[in-house]
This record gives C-alpha cells, sequence and structure tokens, in this order.
C-alpha cells in the first residue's frame, strides 16, 4: 500500500536558496517544454515524444547559457517533463483543459524529488538529493520505503516536505453491503451533512467568519505601492488568513470523517456525485459552497473508508433528491431551495428538505447495489 506522509520542514538560508533555485529551474523546464510542444503541434500536427523532449533538454544544459540547469537535481527537471507530457495526456483524452504556462507569482511552488530521498526520525532530518540534513517536524513516524518527496512553500512561506512511502500493509477487502448498516449522506450548507439516521453536523462557515478581518486586511492591501516592502508584509498577512481558514475547514472535515468511518458501526456511505466546479458557477451560492468543500469531504471520506474496509456509494449527481418523497416516491416538479420543509400531497407526510434527501440518498446507493431502480 502506498501512503503519503507531510511534513514540516526548516530549511537554513542555504538550503533556502538551493530550494529556491529547484522551484525555479522546474518551472523554466516546465514552460519550455510546453512552448516547444506547442510550436511543433502547431507545425506538424502530433507531438513530441518523452524521449524526444529528454534529448533535448540534455543537450540545453550542456550549453554556456543553460549552465544554471546543472545546479540542481536532474530527476527533478525530468519530473517536470513528464508533468508536461501527463498534462497533454490528459487534454487529449479529455480529462483536462489546455496546460498553461507556470507563473513566477504562483502562491504555491513545489518541485518533486522522485528518486534518492531519505528520512532520519532519530535526528530530526530529511535528505534529498543536493540537500543534506534538513531539519524537520515529524509528527508521526513511517515504515516503508520512500518513493518520491515532494517539496513546496505556502503563500506564507512555510516549507513541507510530503513524502509517498510503500510499505507492506495490504488494503482490507470491502465488506458487503448491507441496508442495515448503510447511511445515506446529504451536503448542504446552512448544515454541512445530514445523515440519514437524523443526525446533523453544524456547517462552521469559516470563510464567512474570517470576511470581516479579512475585507479589513485586503483594503489596507490595495492600497500598498506595489513591490514595495510593506506590499509584502500586507501580502503575507492575507495569506495567512486564507491559511487558517483552509487550516481550520480541513481539520474539521478530518474529524468528521474519522468520526463516521472510525467511530461508526455503518460500512457504507452513500453520497451524491456533485459536479462542484459546475456549482460555483452561480455567483449567488459560488462563496458558501467552496466555503463548505464537498469536494474535499468526499476525498477524505473515500480514502479512509478505503483504508479501513468500508465502501462510499456515490449516487448519480442528475438524481431528484430533494424533490422525492422518501415514504411514496412522488415527486414534486418544483422546490425551490428556500423551501426548508414541505408536505407530499400524495401521503401527506411532512418532510424536512435534508433529511429526505438523505435518505433518498441512502435508497437510491443501495438500489444502484442492486441493480433496481428503487427500494
Amino acid at each position: 500500500m502506498i501512503r503519503a506522509y507531510k511534513y514540516r520542514i526548516y530549511p537554513n538560508l542555504e538550503q533556502k536558496v538551493l530550494i529556491e533555485k529547484h522551484f525555479g529551474c522546474a518551472r523554466f523546464v516546465f514552460n519550455w517544454a510546453l512552448a516547444l510542444q506547442k510550436r511543433y503541434y502547431s507545425l506538424f500536427k502530433k507531438s513530441l515524444s518523452r524521449s524526444q523532449i529528454q534529448s533535448q533538454l540534455v543537450k540545453k544544459k550542456k550549453t554556456e547559457r543553460f549552465a544554471w540547469l546543472n545546479e540542481v537535481n536532474s530527476q527533478s527537471l525530468l519530473n517536470a517533463l513528464l508533468n508536461v507530457h501527463t498534462a497533454f495526456t490528459n487534454f487529449f483524452k479529455g480529462r483536462a483543459k489546455f496546460p498553461r504556462f507556470k507563473s513566477k507569482k504562483r502562491p504555491r511552488r513545489s518541485y518533486q524529488n522522485p528518486q534518492h530521498g531519505s528520512v532520519n526520525f532519530d535526528n530530526g532530518t530529511i535528505d534529498l538529493p543536493k540537500l543534506k540534513g534538513i531539519k524537520a517536524k515529524f509528527s508521526r513516524e513511517f515504515v516503508g520505503k520512500v518513493k518520491t518527496v515532494t517539496v513546496s512553500e505556502t503563500a506564507t512561506g512555510k516549507y513541507f516536505a510530503s513524502i509517498l512511502v510503500e510499505n507492506e500493509d495490504v488494503l482490507p477487502v470491502a465488506t458487503t453491503v448491507e441496508s442495515s448498516l448503510t447511511i445515506g449522506i446529504d451536503l448542504g450548507i446552512s448544515h454541512l451533512l445530514i445523515l440519514s439516521n437524523g443526525t446533523k453536523f453544524d456547517n462552521a462557515k469559516h470563510l464567512a467568519k474570517a470576511s470581516r478581518r479579512l475585507a479589513v486586511q485586503q483594503k489596507i492591501f490595495a492600497r500598498k505601492q506595489k513591490q514595495s516592502k510593506n506590499y509584502q508584509k500586507q501580502k503575507l498577512a492575507v495569506a495567512r488568513i486564507h491559511e487558517k481558514v483552509r487550516h481550520q475547514r480541513l481539520d474539521l472535515h478530518h474529524q468528521i470523517t474519522h468520526q463516521l468511518v472510525c467511530k461508526n458501526q455503518a460500512t457504507s456511505f452513500g453520497v451524491e456525485d456533485l459536479a462542484v466546479k459546475n456549482m460555483v458557477k452561480n455567483r449567488k451560492l459560488a462563496k458558501a459552497i467552496s466555503d463548505a468543500a464537498w469536494g474535499q469531504f468526499v476525498t477524505l471520506l473515500s480514502y479512509k473508508a478505503k483504508w479501513h474496509g468500508k465502501n462510499v456509494l456515490k449516487v448519480n449527481r442528475f438524481f431528484a433528491s430533494s424533490k422525492l418523497c422518501s415514504h411514496c416516491d412522488h415527486k414534486l416538479d418544483s422546490l425551490p431551495l428556500s423551501v426548508r420543509s414541505w408536505i407530499c400531497p400524495s401521503c401527506q407526510l411532512e418532510h424536512d428538505r435534508d433529511l429526505n434527501a438523505s435518505n433518498n440518498i441512502r435508497r437510491q446507493a443501495l438500489a444502484d447495489v442492486a441493480g433496481l431502480a428503487t427500494v
């Protein structure tokens, strides 16, 4: 099994300079390879292979003009070429948009070390090619073979190392889906989660709570002269607020998913396969949807369930979970978002909108497993 571990690292001044060089060289090679691919495709209507681009890079590094590329780990540069190849493959297969050039002004920068990375838990250091003895804060230890190490820098100037580890653990076989041990989950805004057993998890709305403080700092930031020292200081102040909101949201999602997967008898969870990218195009709800981060929650729930041999059953995004009566299957013609409860015109049963939706998601998830239209 392959698992990832992320640790904060504390490079000294000399190591920071070399890490910055890796960031810059990886970005340069990516942009160069992307421009080369675009130019070649416009002329010949086909793409260059990885080996062809790699041979061009080797020739480039031997010239005096680009000798500075030899100061960094060569494997990291080859990984940048692999990223270009993967981006084009995903584009031609319809999985992603056309790749774009990387900017120096990106708030988060990173580069990969695909080989020769090692960790010393006793000394509290990480060794990488060209970079030895980087101090790190290890929140937990692991046993296994280090595959890749990705070094990244956040907008607030913090450095992290994400380590991909291969160990001898085997993922457990997913348990059989049972109706009595299946929970439907409806994702919402007023409440983050509504379970089919009646449990509701409040939406903390971290971004909304920080909006006033963020607005003040952004107003100050807008008045600073670009590239001045005060501009950089205020930019850091704004980034810290965003970082805190992101960490609060992630911590809440980790707590809830841990409670659902590890402290719950349920073995299967039914969720809607929501198209979040399309939903945030609604300008009235985009901020609230982004603050709830439904996609992040489903991602955490999915891999934790897989680790514990449990199931995440995704229901078709076009399934009318809110408009369908969970008691008699009567379907309403329309149901505005402002209506939080409604009475079924067929069976006269009053429904809480979100609880009814979670029950319908559970029923439909079980029906999909059984290969039936309804349960």
